[in-house]
């Protein structure tokens, strides 16, 4: 899910640290307290595209002869 988002240009993020606060979450989300979530996911388009974290698979990879 996150992925597609994210190639949709839409930013993502799992949150979960929001569900130790399952009764306000719940109650937030007009959600009954029989039901429990099991992952909270935001979306939406972000404001800015920010630069990759990512770095090159080339940048991880060295080449040593071994004589």
């Amino acid at each position: 899910m996150l992925l597609t988002a994210a190639s949709l240009g839409i930013g993502s993020v799992w949150l979960g640290e929001i569900l130790n606060r399952k009764k306000e979450v719940n109650k937030l989300l007009g959600i009954d307290e029989t039901c429990e979530l099991m992952a909270v996911i935001a979306l939406g388009y972000p404001a800015e595209h920010p630069k990759s974290s990512r770095r090159a698979l080339k940048s991880f990879i060295f080449n040593k002869d071994i004589t």
